[in-house]
């Protein structure tokens, strides 16, 4: 029987809440735990996702033991009353001042009346500190209002909250969230839309907070920079620790003085400079990737050192090696890039003439193969289109081949670890895999419109805009529902073309987030910098073998084969599991 999302999720929170972890010990490890779900969130995005005296309560329980949780309603009315969400978001109310709980209460606690003086003490200097910092941002939207353009903003926030997988950022109370399988105050329930024709004095402090800020995050790099927020609370202190932290971790990888420049710039300078900033240090020697969270779907970017020149596969993979003797044409495997280059090239030789482009399809399953058994994860993929030919075109031009495209245009091989296959019912490993390739199918599909101007794309096309960095996730199967069924538990990503590399042009066209590499663990350890690592050295691969088609396809007046596996007869027929069985016979053969 399949595991639901639902299924699963209540399970967690029952967990979390049980009374015999929140009763009778601390009270500072019950709100922990509370707060963390038992450790699958981290402590400094789960704190930052509370209220400016919901923080200061939460560090003064820290290091009093004697302090104890006690479960609602069962002393007199406790002073402080501890909400736990669907979501499994942690708020602390207080009644008596008019702040009442609207989710499950799961416990209250009474604190002694001089904590709630410093409690007191500690949120008015804080609350200070935040109404200086917005003065700027409402400032900025003042003088947007007046200069005419606040109404042409505006719909670019709204268009731009639909261009990512997941927004939901927390101002005080206030949740602003665009999801598809969760809550969307901000288009369906109409938060930004109603604030059309309406001066900025009229709109409310969260919503002037949250118009202004979406535009300056923009700036420093695309919606994506809005996940970065993702279950956190969006403050003005907030938005510019973000941003001058941003600058500063940018110019100490490219080796430049962090000057008082930064410190006494505006936000708005701040966030051209972020922005002109991520160009140059994608081209240097530090390699940009985020860490994702299930739970608050939360994307942080983080810089790895990496020499660009250390970022290539060095050895041939073995699940590579055994196709040399499948292949037309003399393939040198002393470099592995070189060794894709001139597979791919033989490959499409024979494609063109004889029709038979199951030399390719081999290619791209030896690279996947080899990423799932060197990262050691349960399964992989890597999708793009099937004829590479629809998309190219004039340049910048949203063409006819493009917008006819639809999610069967595209494919994903997705393949099992040998392990997975053995161990697995190969019904089961069937039902996953397909699971998985028609959703990343959808997902290709969603990415393509993301790579030309806004106005360029018809405004009836739904589209994502196009990963751009690595990324590490966990906890993917706690929330999102195709997660759950496919069990993906820890994930890697290393999509493609790289953002340390041109962006692959077919025709003209130039394209980020055209295909990637991506690797799955079902259950622990979570996924390793080592690990990424090996991911992009595999993307890189990928990026080989689609730049040789493109290639290709320039020197034979555009022709390009079309990718006829990886559809449904070739996951029902269990024919995924040929290249790990050549795989395995290979390794017996080692072996012996």
């Amino acid at each position: 029987m399949r595991r639901t999302k639902t299924d699963q999720w209540s399970q967690e929170l029952r967990d979390v809440r049980d009374p015999a972890e929140l009763f009778g010990g601390s009270a500072q490890t019950a709100v922990l735990r509370l707060l963390t779900m038992a450790g699958k969130v981290p402590f400094r995005s789960a704190f930052d996702g509370l209220t400016l005296r919901e923080q200061a309560f939460v560090r003064h329980l820290l290091g009093r033991q004697q302090l104890r949780l006690t479960p609602p309603g069962v002393d007199a009315p406790a002073r402080f009353v501890l909400a736990h969400s669907m979501l499994g978001k942690l708020t602390v109310h207080e009644p008596a001042r008019g702040d009442l709980p609207t989710e499950e209460v799961v416990a209250e606690i009474a604190l002694p009346g001089w904590m709630t003086e410093m409690l007191d003490e500690e949120c008015l200097t804080a609350e200070a500190e935040e109404e200086h910092q917005r003065y700027e941002l409402d400032h900025l939207l003042h003088t947007w209002h007046t200069d005419g353009s606040l109404s042409e903003r505006l719909e670019e926030v709204i268009d731009w909250v639909e261009r990512v997988e997941t927004v939901l950022v927390y101002v005080q109370r206030r949740v602003f969230s665009r999801s598809d399988s969760g809550s969307s105050t901000l288009i369906r329930d109409g938060v930004l839309p109603a604030l059309r024709d309406r001066a900025p004095a009229d709109w409310s402090p969260e919503e002037r907070l949250f118009v202004a800020a979406i535009q300056l995050l923009f700036r420093t790099g695309r919606a994506v920079r809005f996940e970065e927020f993702n279950g956190r609370q969006l403050s003005a202190v907030g938005l510019r620790r973000v941003l001058t932290t941003r600058c500063a971790a940018y110019l100490r990888a490219l080796g430049e003085p962090v000057t008082g420049q930064v410190s006494t710039a505006t936000l708005t300078e701040l966030a051209a400079f972020a922005g002109d900033l991520v160009e140059l240090v994608d081209g240097g020697d530090h390699m940009r990737y985020r860490r994702v969270n299930g739970l608050t779907y939360a994307k942080d970017e983080y810089l790895l050192p990496w020499a660009q020149d250390q970022r290539s596969q060095a050895v041939l993979p073995r699940t590579l090696r055994t196709l040399t003797d499948t292949l037309t044409g003399p393939v040198d495997d002393g470099d592995p890039a070189s060794w894709v280059r001139q597979a791919t090239a033989a490959a499409l030789r024979t494609a063109h003439h004889g029709g038979d482009e199951h030399g390719l399809t081999r290619i791209l399953e030896g690279i996947v193969l080899g990423a799932v058994v060197d990262a050691h994860a349960d399964y992989g993929m890597s999708s793009g289109i099937r004829d590479l030919s629809r998309l190219s075109g004039p340049a910048g031009q949203y063409g006819e081949e493009v917008a006819g495209l639809k999610k069967p245009d595209f494919f994903c091989c997705v393949l099992p670890s040998p392990e997975m296959a053995a161990e697995l019912p190969g019904d089961a490993v069937t039902d996953i895999l397909w699971q998985v390739a028609q959703r990343m199918m959808y997902n290709r599909w969603h990415f393509v419109p993301g790579n030309f101007d806004r106005i360029e794309v018809p405004r009836q096309r739904h589209y994502f805009f196009p990963p751009l960095v690595p990324d590490i996730g966990e906890w993917g199967d706690l929330r999102h529902g195709g997660h759950s069924t496919a069990r993906v538990r820890y994930t890697l990503r290393a999509p493609g073309a790289a953002m340390w590399k041109q962006p692959l042009t077919v025709a003209g066209r130039q394209y980020r987030g055209a295909f990637d590499i991506r690797l799955v663990r079902m259950d622990g350890p979570p996924f390793t910098l080592d690990d990424l690592r090996i991911a992009c050295r595999y993307s890189a691969l990928v990026d080989v073998f689609w730049r040789e088609i493109a290639r290709y396809a320039d020197a034979h007046d555009g022709w390009t084969p079309t990718i006829t596996s990886f559809g449904a007869d070739w996951y029902t027929k269990h024919t995924w599991h040929e290249p790990v069985g050549r795989l395995v016979a290979s390794t017996q053969t080692v072996g012996a």
